[in-house]
């Protein structure tokens, strides 16, 4: 995590605390980065990231195919559209805001979202809709 440019936290897990720590389990631990040359490598690896990143958008051809298969009707076009702002990390509030829509209407097609997919939390609704073909990556025309 890197904030304002000015600090990092970079979390310590087995698998980046070397092979001693792979039969342990080790307390929770973090180096803290402050302005600096590491800071500015941090920094610089994050934006080539960034930069190479593509957007996830859902797939309104899955719910012709889940219709065309025979299978309970999937999300229509808005409540695709939804999925993709949530999982870009809106909120159920900025959903509504930028869609035009009620916040209890955001909350409702959530809902009929997690039900179509048979989940009981957000969590398991990113993975099904990953999953089962309801969003798709598209790489920027250009």
């Amino acid at each position: 995590m890197i904030a304002d440019r000015a600090v990092a936290l970079l979390p310590f897990t087995p698998r980046t605390a070397g092979p001693a720590a792979l039969g342990e389990l080790p307390e929770p631990a973090a180096l803290v980065v402050h302005r600096g040359p590491l800071l500015t490598t941090l920094v610089n690896l994050f934006e080539d990231i960034w930069n190479e990143a593509l957007p996830v958008r859902v797939c309104a051809d899955a719910a012709r195919r889940d219709a065309a298969d025979g299978l309970p009707a999937g999300p229509d076009a808005l409540d695709l559209e939804v999925l993709s702002l949530l999982m870009g990390g809106l909120t159920d509030a900025s959903v509504a805001k930028q869609l035009g829509l009620g916040l209890r209407t955001v909350q409702r097609r959530v809902k009929r979202l997690m039900e179509l997919a048979g989940v009981t939390t957000r969590l398991q609704l990113g993975w099904h809709a990953a999953a089962h073909g309801w969003t798709a990556v598209r790489r920027p025309q250009g």
